[in-house]
């Protein structure tokens, strides 16, 4: 549940339904599994992965969703061939060539037919409510994904979300890497991905690199960006912040994990409670400090300036 990657969300209101409420308005758009001749199915499911469990869980203040998506796994390879191999049968057997117009429908049958058969991918995009800042925090980076999620939240849930309004990450993590000045909440990482804007097949990925060594503050100075910067936060959290403000990789340094797992828990549902807890106040923090520097407001530029110049 310790999401690995989150993506940050405005709510333009708060959300004026209590948990019991907001899981009977998702009710319509469970998820319910995929008919055999549909190529997928989404909606709600329970964030604990239980039977009859509700769709909402809520805590502190913090309301955690999960969608579930079923994908029918049907190769395109397996299409081509039973394709061609029906192309074939017809041009032996009644000695005709077959037209493109007719083996698109060919294949459309094709594909019907073999999706009752198809093996069935499951996967789960949870992300919680923080009822206290008005933000949704998904946990997932993969844009495909979280354009189904917020679809399926503006159903349901409601209409006025949209991502942060920030300043562009990469001229700032570059400024921080090029001066070696940046907040103090903040830790620079041996990782990172450079990239030359006038040439943007040239892209330079970093592991385990002391990044202000003289051959990586080099290809800054001839002009490379930082598209994506390892960082730690208050010895507590790593991650890396991706040019499009995603953080991703997430880990938790071992006094997080460890605080979750010193609070009692006799049953999976109080370990989740525990776990829920911890990783939602850490990300508060994070959020907040991430915000006051990127976000795009007079007060936070004016905290950026004197950071930098600090």
């Amino acid at each position: 549940m310790w999401f690995k990657q989150i993506q940050i969300f405005q709510l333009a209101e708060p959300i004026p339904y209590t948990p019991e409420v907001l899981a009977d308005k998702m009710e319509s758009l469970a998820f319910t599994p995929c008919l055999p001749s549909f190529p997928t199915s989404i909606g709600w499911a329970s964030p604990f992965e239980e039977e009859g469990a509700p769709l909402v869980y809520a805590a502190n203040g913090y309301i955690m969703l999960c969608m579930q998506i079923e994908d029918k796994i049907l190769p395109a390879t397996v299409v081509r061939q039973a394709l061609t191999d029906k192309v074939k049968r017809i041009e032996v057997l009644e000695g005709k060539k077959v037209r493109s117009k007719d083996k698109l429908s060919m294949k459309d049958e094709i594909v019907m037919n073999l999706l009752p058969r198809a093996f069935s991918k499951m996967t789960r995009i949870y992300a919680y409510i923080d009822t206290k800042n008005n933000r949704l925090i998904l946990g997932t980076s993969n844009q495909a994904k979280a354009e189904q999620f917020i679809s399926l939240f503006k159903k349901s849930i409601a209409d006025g979300i949209h991502a942060f309004e920030v300043k562009k990450p990469s001229p700032i993590l570059t400024y921080w890497l090029k001066e070696k000045k940046y907040p103090t909440v903040f830790s620079i990482e041996k990782a990172g991905v450079l990239q030359d804007p006038s040439e943007q097949t040239r892209v330079i990925r970093c592991q385990q690199q002391d990044l202000f060594a003289s051959s990586i503050q080099s290809l800054i100075k001839d002009g490379c960006e930082v598209k994506q910067l390892a960082l730690c936060w208050h010895d507590r959290v790593k991650f890396v912040l991706a040019d499009d403000f995603s953080a991703r990789n997430i880990k938790f340094e071992e006094e997080v994990i460890t605080a979750a797992n010193d609070i009692e828990s006799e049953s999976k549902e109080q370990q989740f409670a525990a776990d829920f807890f911890i990783m939602t106040e850490t990300f508060s923090g994070l959020i907040d400090d991430l915000l006051a520097y990127f976000g795009k407001s007079t007060q936070n530029e004016e905290k950026t300036l004197e950071e930098e110049v600090a």
